[in-house]
């Protein structure tokens, strides 16, 4: 943005000897960045103008400052001279001088009618004024005016049309002029679809949905709040103009200018959320303005005025010493106050406060709160005066919660000295993947603002986000593992131990600990199954300490498998679940995961302490080798194993070290109905080397258990 010094001086008696460029270097450390400083001289003094006119010497030397518009992209009131000035008069604690307005008791005249103005939807407009006079010819308009708009970057038309540029150049209020013979009533409404209209500059244009249009008997008249109409603009003949000065909505008129690629002077100053009191103010002074060249102008209708919802401007609390110790330095109260008076702030005392009332061209996107006073504050004292210290801090070092160490040292035995990989997911369900699964997770915590309309329900498990990344990455990858540590959330604490509703929030929410192991083949069922319980047991020896057995749990998820599907004990308390997912829900996320096996289990890591148990010693090496036996035998396929595993364990043998599960196999050579198991037995003694008739023996009685267990020995 282009701003004239000789227009500055219009509202602020600069010193004669300020150099353009120190105040430059002012404005950009205080209020606003400034890009360059030119010097312009463009009429020498003997030249007349073709009018005979001698131009003024003080116009010809002038001094353009050109002000960055990102830096003032949140400061709508710096988009007009009198806004730069304000700050300038403040800069330098000199007074400032408003523009000279026309009173209002000579623009709301009685005896006239009123411009009849309809608003259809007053978020997009908040304010819309009008006023309808007699121009009396349309001439050129002065020098002085004319230089000045160029230098800033307007382009002179004729003295009607530039007054309006020229006012928005001073107040930062846009404005229209409409020639009033083909306009009789206004209104503002949207576009209809598929709306074509021809602007000032001749090009038809095809309107963008939602796009605000000034209407007349709902006939598109002009483009609100960028650029008018080519039918209703304002002409050598035009005698009477009908006067525009408005508030739109910021998005609204930045997602129309942006859709049709078109944007203006005026669009550049609406997205910036302008002040809506500039709309009257600015009318004030165009007519001001108007009668100093057309004397004998008229009004024809009375000052119009649609202000549906007036703004409304908050009272800012804001403590001294809180500003002092954000700042740096001590910030008294009245040097507070000499601050943000001159601004045009009001600020009162309240005990040992202060309440600060923003002006309202502040007030529209600026400053709501203490912090944006205290920024204000902080750039008059200047950055330049704040001395560059670190704070002060006590630093002790924390011990590290129970909970992070468990999840580091999860992480670095599954991650770094295992196959896992690290996963990360929304903290949330997705809906639309919770049908395609066919889960119903029941009553969960809900988001107030979505990011989606499908995704608002918090996450009661991590398995259904850990099957979303496992059907994405078999794409890319046959065989892996992966892992999250993620947090879900109940709606009642301790909703598994019956426990009441919690008061602190924090206690709706546990982290789980997920697994999944991924591999092709249909047949790959029992690797995986036995990958899947080495990986929980040696997390639950090494990360948790505690022992780990599993009991037979019955399926609730569709991802529960009802014959691979157990509860996890750890220490005898149940800590979560693992299973195998069962072939009806992969064929119902994608037939093509049919060829895949995929193992699941999911531990809550509320409540574990592993320093709180000794850490477990290992046994010396035994002196004697140990000898293992493995033992095939049929059973009956009904029978579950957790109920076969505790009749194994009442077997008790002196040289038993150890009895485990091996394999199973169904099918084949087996008789239908029938399961084929393997165990393996670990024997030994800690005196000496096992003989052949010690295995017999065992062999023999083994096998003798098994046999009233119902168990045939295979050959």
């Amino acid at each position: 943005m282009l701003i004239s010094r000789n227009w500055l001086r219009d509202f602020v008696d600069l010193p004669a000897d300020l150099d353009p460029r120190h105040l430059a270097e002012r404005l950009t450390i205080t209020t606003a960045e400034v890009d360059s400083v030119e010097h312009v001289c463009t009429i020498p003094p003997e030249v007349r103008l073709p009018d005979g006119v001698r131009p003024d010497a003080a116009e010809q030397d002038d001094w353009i400052i050109e002000i960055d518009n990102k830096s003032i992209t949140h400061r709508p009131d710096l988009w007009g001279h009198v806004g730069i000035a304000r700050e300038v008069a403040a800069i330098l604690r000199l007074p400032l001088r408003p523009p000279p307005v026309a009173p209002m008791e000579q623009l709301v005249v009685d005896s006239l009618p009123a411009i009849p103005i309809t608003i259809d939807d007053p978020a997009k407009c908040p304010r819309y004024s009008g006023l309808r006079m007699q121009a009396l010819g349309n001439r050129p308009a002065p020098w002085r005016m004319q230089l000045r708009l160029a230098r800033v970057g307007m382009r002179p038309i004729s003295f009607l049309v530039d007054l309006t540029n020229y006012v928005m150049a001073e107040l930062g209020q846009p404005m229209h002029a409409f020639d009033a013979a083909t306009i009789d009533c206004i209104e503002v409404g949207l576009a209809a679809e598929g709306a074509r209209f021809r602007t000032l500059d001749g090009v038809e244009r095809a309107m963008p949905p939602g796009t605000l249009m000034i209407q007349c008997r709902r006939r598109n008249v002009a483009i609100a709040g960028i650029m008018g109409g080519h039918e209703t603009e304002v002409s050598p003949t035009t005698r009477e103009i009908l006067l525009e000065s408005a508030n739109f909505d910021a998005a609204t008129i930045r997602r129309a200018a942006a859709a049709m690629g078109h944007r203006t002077e005026a669009s550049a100053r609406f997205e910036k959320s302008l002040d809506p009191n500039l709309t009257v103010h600015a009318i004030a002074r165009f007519v001001h303005l108007a009668r100093t060249e057309l004397p004998d102008l008229s009004l024809t209708r009375r000052l119009s005025d649609a202000w549906p919802r007036p703004l409304s401007v908050p009272t800012i609390e804001l403590d001294a010493a809180h500003v002092s110790r954000i700042i740096g330095q001590d910030v008294s109260r009245e040097r507070i106050r000499d601050i943000l008076t001159p601004l045009e702030f009001q600020v009162r005392d309240a005990g040992s406060r202060l309440l600060v009332t923003p002006p309202t061209f502040r007030a529209t996107k600026d400053i709501s709160i203490p912090e944006d006073l205290i920024e204000e504050i902080a750039r008059f004292v200047g950055y330049d005066h704040i001395p560059p210290a670190l704070p002060h801090v006590e630093a002790r070092p924390l011990d590290e919660s129970t909970e992070r160490i468990v999840e580091r040292r999860s992480l670095e035995l599954l991650c770094l000295g295992g196959s896992f990989i690290e996963a990360h997911q929304y903290a949330w369900f997705d809906d639309e993947w919770l049908a395609r699964l066919g889960f119903d997770p029941g009553a969960c915590l809900t988001l107030r603002n979505p990011v989606a309309p499908s995704q608002v329900r918090l996450r009661t498990t991590l398995l259904p986000g850990l099957l979303a990344a496992c059907e994405r990455n078999r794409f890319r990858v046959g065989s892996f593992d992966l892992l999250e540590l993620g947090s879900v959330f109940r709606t009642t604490a301790g909703a598994a131990h019956g426990e009441a509703r919690a008061s602190d929030p924090a206690a709706l929410q546990s982290r789980h600990l997920a697994l999944a192991v991924v591999r092709p083949g249909k047949k790959a069922d029992d690797a995986v199954w036995a990958e899947l319980k080495a990986s929980i047991e040696t997390w639950a020896d090494q990360v948790a300490r505690g022992a780990l057995t599993y009991a037979a749990a019955p399926p609730v998820a569709p991802w529960d498998d009802p014959q691979r599907c157990c509860t996890l004990l750890l220490d005898g308390r149940a800590v979560g679940r693992a299973t195998l997912v069962p072939s009806a829900l992969k064929l119902r996320i994608d037939e093509r995961l049919r060829t895949l096996s995929i193992g699941l289990a999911e531990i809550d890591l509320s409540g574990l302490d592993p320093d709180a148990r000794a850490p477990r010693r290992l046994a010396p090496p035994p002196p004697f080798p140990d000898v293992q036996l493995d033992f095939s035998a049929i059973y009956d396929a009904s029978r579950r194993y957790a109920e076969l595993a505790g009749q194994l364990r009442a077997f008790s043998d002196p040289l038993l070290r150890r009895l485990h599960f091996v394999d199973s196999f169904e099918g084949g050579s087996i008789p239908a109905g029938k399961r084929s198991i393997t165990l393996r037995a670990v024997l030994a003694d800690p005196s000496r080397t096992l003989t052949e008739a010690d295995l017999t023996r065992f062999r023999a009685a083994f096998t003798a258990h098994l046999a009233r267990l119902g168990m045939e020995l295979r050959a």
